[in-house]
């Protein structure tokens, strides 16, 4: 289970920024997860039940961690994929989150990775709890 409390003020800064980010870079669908497959927020939509494409996320970025161990890389920053309709862009926020982010089209946004980086850490300045570890999230 997720390891560190968001509060209700917390959640609710966390969707502003969200919002704000989805509106500026033309994203269709952005969700907070943890890596354990709980969705901590989420803004926008994609018209489908997001809760597998939150697990399936993690597991993704996760395999691609150990992709890049293999490499030698250490770690990969971030794991993209590109369709005909849709295109997704996971990075992690912190140790334990991540930001998923969906997009229309078959390209990510241009600097996508300098305005991911920029709202983690808004995220993570506006929401301490992301760097600390608890036991429990609250809603």
């Amino acid at each position: 289970m997720s390891d560190f409390t968001v509060y209700t003020d917390d959640a609710d800064r966390v969707r502003r920024l969200m919002q704000a980010y989805l509106t500026n870079v033309k994203a269709d669908y952005i969700m907070l997860v943890h890596r354990d497959g709980s969705v901590i927020s989420e803004v926008g939509s994609i018209g489908m039940d997001t809760t597998p494409l939150a697990v399936l996320s993690t597991a993704s970025f996760g395999s691609a961690r150990q992709i890049g161990a293999m490499l030698g890389e250490g770690e990969f920053k971030s794991v993209s994929y590109t369709g005909e309709k849709r295109s997704i862009y996971i990075a992690p926020v912190e140790d334990t989150l991540l930001l998923v982010q969906i997009f229309s089209g078959n390209k990510l946004p241009n600097r996508i990775e300098d305005y991911n980086k920029l709202l983690v850490e808004k995220l993570v300045e506006a929401v301490p709890a992301f760097t600390q570890n608890t036991s429990k999230i609250r809603r």
